[in-house]
């Protein structure tokens, strides 16, 4: 019951505060990959969450209490001068959430540096997960507007039941149908 509740919590964060998808041609602005955008500031962002994993990666000057893992990240600043805010970013899985390691510095992160309108830096996001393996990424922004990536091709070797909007891989994706923006 409690995976319900999550998974429901988390659309209603989606369907509230995102402003969608990037292309009509994407049917499910959740899945991983999709584009998302939220406002920052002035200026407008762009982000695209992909590839949940495990890492391989060393956290540098950081003890990592259970195991790393990380995703890619891209930002483009759509309009005006926009800054990534990484420490918005969370890990979830039905036991818990797993915040960014914003604080550990590595070639392969990304950059927190502020964008000029139409640049993009993409890089890998880490979580230090204590539980069991997370099975989506959210982004909030001020505790109103929230982005959330799930349901992709490298959760399906993960118990897909877990995930109320990925079960069997529908399309269109149960949690979107409708909600097309």
């Amino acid at each position: 019951m409690r995976k319900f509740y999550l998974m429901a919590a988390l659309a209603a964060m989606v369907a509230m505060g995102s402003a969608g998808a990037a292309s009509a041609a994407e049917d499910c602005s959740h899945r991983f990959g999709s584009h998302q955008q939220v406002a920052d500031g002035g200026g407008m962002q762009d982000w695209s969450v992909t590839e949940l994993k495990e890492s391989g990666d060393v956290a540098p000057g950081f003890p990592v209490a259970g195991q790393l893992w990380e995703v890619t990240a891209t930002v483009t600043a759509i309009s005006g001068t926009s800054t990534p805010v990484i420490p918005n970013f969370t890990a979830t899985s039905d036991d818990g959430r797993y915040p960014v390691l914003w604080q550990v510095p590595s070639p392969q992160g990304i950059s927190p540096a502020a964008l000029a309108q139409g640049q993009t830096s993409t890089g890998k996001i880490y979580f230090d997960v204590t539980g069991e393996d997370p099975m989506a990424v959210v982004y909030t922004a001020g505790g109103t507007q929230s982005l959330m990536w799930c349901c992709g091709e490298s959760m399906m070797r993960m118990p897909m039941d877990a995930c109320t909007c990925c079960a069997e891989m529908k399309e269109p994706c149960p949690c979107c149908a409708g909600n097309m923006m």
